[in-house]
């Protein structure tokens, strides 16, 4: 059992402090809950961000969604030393790598049109004509209000000088144009501005159509036309009447660097599950897409674009899988080191069991060698007992069954010396 023990316990030790040491740098179980910023109430990312929240319970995880006041305030959150959200939907050309680094692009997932809806009446052939009117521009926080800021100093207009600026959420601007509070507003969505369709239907209001779309996508990379065609807003009131051109950002699908790849490989798969289908800008598989990136691309996010889920994420639920995959990053080293570890035990406690034999055949022969060797009657019976004391050890000795041929072997090869050497 000592010779088990001395060989076994080390090589057990061994493995357990390589099991430790790929602990360390096996990636933690994911956490079963994270926050998602969606915008916001009543936009296209907060009906989006809700369906991603139905999703990812299915699978065991909490999606705390919260609100915010739009793009600007949900990177804001994500960032600086204490992030109280871990992923969000952001307008495109919002962000960028130097202002709000630690971020990531997970995937583009959909158009938000750029929509500018005016006073019938007014004289607004190109953007820069609204000089001087009451233009809802979108709440602060927003990628709206960053967006309209940028085409109007694109057209030589200053949102702080040349227009005057209304300050309100999508659903109190359009209410204000509808009163006659003000005279245009822009809103950026995926989804039409609540009652649009109406508001072209009354007369008093009409969709502004970029004309010089190609322009704007010149200045802008991030933007893309879309064409809304006529009727397409409500093809039985032929609403808009005419074919029109607008501009669009895509929304992209941000998170924290440092959010778990499995919770992001969730993210992705929610992201094809939602918006693969046809939209009203695109049409079905155009999104996800890694195009439209404000950000670096997260690599996670990438290969599972790219490849699709791996084997064990296709077969097992999500909390099974991770735990299958990360039990076969810590299963590779220690099989490594276990492998040569395996094939060195067994000689190695052999050599432990016979070598406690073998010791006592080197006293056998020091023992014979020397009683042939002295004449002095008091030294031999000094050596004579020696042999007995061995002779009593070996009796006591035990090794495994296996071994017992050479234990018996010995045993009599002491009784052999002792008679050779019997007192004369």
């Amino acid at each position: 059992m000592r010779e088990f023990i001395k060989v076994y316990f080390p090589i057990a030790a061994m493995v357990l402090a390589g099991f430790a040491i790929a602990w360390h740098f096996v990636d933690p179980a994911p956490p079963d809950r994270f926050v998602f910023a969606s915008g916001e109430p009543g936009s296209a990312k907060a009906e989006f961000a809700e369906r991603y929240r139905v999703l990812l319970a299915r699978e065991g995880v909490t999606l705390d969604v919260r609100q915010t006041r739009g793009s600007l305030d949900s990177m804001q959150r994500m960032g600086g030393e204490a992030p109280s959200v871990d992923a969000a939907f952001i307008q495109g050309g919002v962000g960028s790598e130097e202002g709000f680094p630690g971020l990531a692009t997970v995937a583009s997932v959909f158009y938000e049109p750029v929509w500018l809806v005016l006073r019938a009446d007014l004289p607004v052939a190109k953007l820069n004509d609204i000089r001087g009117f009451r233009v809802g521009v979108g709440p602060e926080g927003s990628g709206t209000q960053i967006l309209v800021r940028q085409m109007l100093r694109a057209n030589g207009l200053d949102a702080a000088r040349d227009i005057v600026p209304s300050i309100l959420d999508t659903d109190a601007a359009f209410a204000a144009l509808r009163d006659g509070q003000i005279d245009a507003a822009f809103s950026v969505s995926a989804n039409p501005p609540p009652g649009l369709a109406d508001m072209l239907a009354d007369g008093r209001f009409r969709l502004f159509g970029y004309r010089r779309h190609e322009a704007y996508r010149l200045q802008f990379p991030f933007l893309s036309s879309a064409v809304l065609p006529a009727g397409g807003l409500d093809l039985a009131r032929d609403l808009p009447r005419e074919e029109t051109i607008l501009l669009a950002p895509a929304a992209q699908l941000v998170v924290r660097e440092d959010l778990h790849p499995a919770l992001v490989g969730l993210l992705v798969r929610a992201a094809q599950q939602v918006h693969k289908q046809r939209q009203l800008f695109s049409p079905a598989g155009t999104f996800p897409t890694v195009r439209y990136n404000d950000f670096d691309l997260h690599e996670d996010a990438v290969r599972l674009l790219e490849r699709g889920p791996s084997f064990l994420n296709r077969i097992l639920p999500f909390w099974a899988a991770v735990l299958a995959e990360r039990m076969v990053v810590l299963l590779i080293p220690l099989l490594t080191l276990l492998i040569p570890l395996a094939r060195l035990a067994p000689p190695a406690y052999r050599w432990q069991v016979r070598a406690k034999i073998f010791n006592k055949y080197k006293e056998l022969r020091r023992i014979e060698r020397a009683l042939h060797d002295i004449d002095d009657r008091a030294l031999r019976a000094a050596l004579i007992a020696e042999l007995e004391k061995l002779q009593q050890d070996a009796e006591t000795l035990r090794v495994p069954t296996s071994y017992a041929d050479i234990l018996y072997n010995l045993r009599q090869h002491i009784r052999f010396v002792r008679e050779i050497v019997a007192p004369r």
